[in-house]
């Protein structure tokens, strides 16, 4: 169908009830009549229209009812404030057009105009806002201001401002332009001292995923420019773990050919404040924008999403690193290890002088044979860090395959001496495959295959905590690294085991990634070293590429 035949069709424009909503909407209409279609506007009732004066904003509170009647067929396209939009799009839906951009900036309103900026306010004064990211800011470099959480539409913000519920409000300059209401603001907020919502003055055009003739129609109103500097600031939110609720400020403009980019994250405190600017564009906009994200966490940790780590020991570095990419780590052991003990393993301690060959598994194993290790036998470790508490012990290990896997080691270890007629200790957990010990008899050894250490799912009063854990909303990733460690999760999680399938999974190997996949779910990366810098970097690329695969989801426009 021609566009002749769209202009026999009107298109049905869905939009929020309130002022500014239609406000916008009826900008993006004025755009789409330009082109010769006929639109009219449908008001829909959003979700956040339907809570209570004082409820806190969720995100995508205003966008979900307009994506129903989308996709229901009620409506041809939908205009949101980009600012309010979800990171992650619903995959029924796209982003069609950004038409236009207004005056992204916040403006200080107080009940009379021109009263000042920020730092003009009394002390003490009460300043309303239901943004995170704007009382961070305000805390930042006013300290001593009462931030207050003031909700609902402009209007009604305005009203409890004018009735003596707050000195101030923080508001976005957009909105009070597109009422009418520029000359209600005292000052606007430079972005440096206040910056602003990712997207915020930008307007969205959403439409069906497959209504093909709309979006040939409507991608006219896309403005390439806008649309960049959106994906740049969202890119920054998405990279930083956040959602459109986080204490997070970006700003893109275009200077001559280069994109410039201002970014700003703050805690709720406001005691802890980070502010950059940067060059972007020309290049690769995604590894561009994370180097950006990275310098913000390291000077702002946020940890806005939640990583849960299974492992039964807590690890300091690993959760460093967590930190450093916007996670907060969440320890909760799927199982416990206590050393063994009885005359077997008594009896393996007495006689390690005598043994040709000492295999250790796991920094377990080499606990559970003691400190005095005896440095007169060939020592075998299976990676870096059982190496390492070897090391710790005095003994240098005298074969550590390069693949860090227990089948690795009866051919490295051939490669150090022949294992014929070999005496080999082997000191390891019960649960322990049997393929080690089998491949090293097949190379004419003798094998003492000997429980150092007992594994078992973690204790029963950390159900609760697995739980909670799993259900946290901000809940991001997960790490296993071991195949113990998977069956102890779906122990302890029980129902709630169900909330990985939305979430990454990282494994420390092949055989607890194959753990993971028999107890049906996914894994995201495994871990390319079998050690807490490896995990950190597996948690990372992954973080990386669903950014990557994010901006490129946006920059596609399907005409």
């Amino acid at each position: 169908m021609g566009t002749i035949g769209w202009k026999l069709k009107t298109l049905r424009l869905g939009t929020r009830g309130s002022r500014l909503a239609l406000a916008q909407s009826r900008l993006v209409a004025e755009r789409i009549r330009a082109l010769g279609l006929a639109v009219e506007l449908v008001t829909i009732v959003a979700d956040g229209d339907l809570r209570a004066p004082d409820a806190p904003i969720g995100e995508g509170i205003f966008v979900t009812a307009l994506e129903r009647a989308l996709k229901s067929g009620a409506i041809d396209l939908a205009v949101h404030s980009a600012k309010d939009l979800p990171l992650d799009e619903d995959p029924d839906t796209l982003i069609i057009a950004y038409p236009l951009r207004a005056d992204a900036r916040d403006v200080l309103v107080t009940r009379r105009a021109g009263q000042g900026g920020v730092m003009d306010l009394p002390r003490g004064a009460k300043v309303g806002t239901d943004s995170p990211r704007r009382a961070g800011f305000l805390r930042a470099v006013r300290p001593d201001l009462d931030v207050i959480p003031i909700h609902g539409n402009v209007d009604t913000r305005l009203q409890r401002l004018d009735s003596g519920q707050a000195d101030a409000l923080v508001l976005a300059a957009a909105g009070l332009d597109r009422l009418g209401l520029a000359a209600r603001a005292s000052v606007r907020l430079e972005a440096d001292e206040m910056p602003p919502a990712p997207g915020q003055g930008a307007l969205a055009v959403q439409i069906r995923r497959g209504d093909d003739e709309t979006a040939g129609l409507l991608a006219r109103l896309d403005d390439a420019a806008v649309r960049e500097e959106v994906i740049a600031e969202r890119a920054l939110l998405k990279a930083m773990r956040g959602g459109c609720r986080a204490p997070v400020g970006a700003l893109a403009h275009h200077d001559g050919g280069r994109l410039l980019l201002m970014a700003g994250a703050v805690t709720s405190d406001g005691r802890t404040r980070h502010v950059l600017h940067r060059a972007i564009g020309g290049g690769d906009l995604v590894r561009q924008v994370l180097t950006v994200a990275d310098e913000l966490n390291r000077h702002v940790p946020l940890e806005a999403r939640a990583v849960l780590d299974t492992r039964p020991d807590l690890d300091r570095d690993f959760a460093d690193a967590a930190g450093r990419m916007g996670f907060r780590h969440v320890h909760v052991p799927a199982i416990e290890i206590a050393n063994a003990a009885g005359p077997e393993l008594e009896e393996a301690r007495r006689n390690l002088a005598f043994y040709d060959w000492v295999v250790v598994t796991s920094r377990r194993g080499v606990e559970a044979l003691g400190d005095q290790l005896p440095g007169n036998v060939r020592w075998a470790a299976v990676g870096g860090s059982t190496a390492g508490a070897l090391a710790a012990r005095g003994i240098t290990a005298d074969c550590v395959p390069d693949d860090a896997q227990a089948d690795a080691l009866p051919g490295a270890m051939a490669k150090v001496a022949a294992l014929h007629g070999a005496r080999i200790l082997l000191a390891r957990a019960d649960a322990a495959a049997p393929t080690l010990p089998q491949r090293l008899r097949e190379l004419g050894a003798t094998v003492d295959d000997v429980v150092a250490y007992h594994t078992s799912v973690g204790p029963t009063d950390s159900s609760a905590d697995m739980v909670a854990a799993l259900r946290n909303p901000e809940l991001g990733a997960v790490i296993f690294a071991s195949g113990s460690a998977v069956r102890g999760l779906v122990e302890l999680g029980g129902a709630d085991v169900s909330y990985l399938a939305g979430v990454k999974i990282i494994t420390i190997g092949p055989k607890t990634s194959t753990a993971v996949r028999e107890a049906g779910f996914e894994v995201t990366r495994e871990s390319p070293t079998r050690d807490s810098a490896g995990l950190a970097a597996a948690l990372k690329s992954a973080l990386d590429e669903e950014v990557e695969r994010w901006v490129e989801s946006q920059q596609r426009l399907p005409v």
